[in-house]
């Protein structure tokens, strides 16, 4: 190997054995902490929707969207004062566990987590469809949940 010198000072010069060896040990420690990242990352996400009154099954949890409280988001394409929120009334229920009404409140991009088990987390990401400009009542309302596995 060559060294690199600049004015006649090397900075490195792996001719003697001992730096030969630190470069090594240098080179594998990067590689084994990589593998050890590697393993250690969460299994993927995936993405689901429910639609208003059905109910959804995965790992052993049903979610099901009960209604929608309210939905008071700013059309898009509009000028709004208040970004205004979306309120979800859901109902969800664990294997061998009570069911659970939670009210889940969408504002400002925030996502809530609705039911964990011990490999699972659930997260209400939001509700679909945002508003556009039309004025229907008859809106397909659908819930939109993340299914993320975790590593213990």
């Amino acid at each position: 190997m060559t060294s690199f010198c600049l004015e006649g000072s090397c900075i490195f010069n792996t001719t003697t054995p001992m730096k030969k060896l630190l470069f090594i040990f240098s080179i594998v420690s990067i590689m084994v902490s990589c593998q050890v990242l590697a393993q250690k990352q969460d299994t993927p996400e995936t993405v689901f929707n429910i639609p208003l009154t059905k109910t959804s099954t995965h790992n052993g949890v049903s979610i099901t969207l009960v209604a929608v409280i309210e939905d008071s988001r700013c059309p898009r394409d509009t000028t709004c004062v208040w970004e205004g929120k979306a309120s979800v009334k859901i109902l969800v229920r664990a294997t061998g566990e009570d069911p659970q009404e939670i009210t889940v409140v969408f504002q400002n991009d925030s996502q809530n987590v609705i039911a964990t088990t011990n490999d699972t987390v659930f997260t209400a990401l939001k509700l679909l469809p945002y508003p556009g400009g039309t004025t229907s009542k008859e809106i397909g309302y659908q819930l939109q949940v993340s299914k993320k596995g975790i590593k213990l």
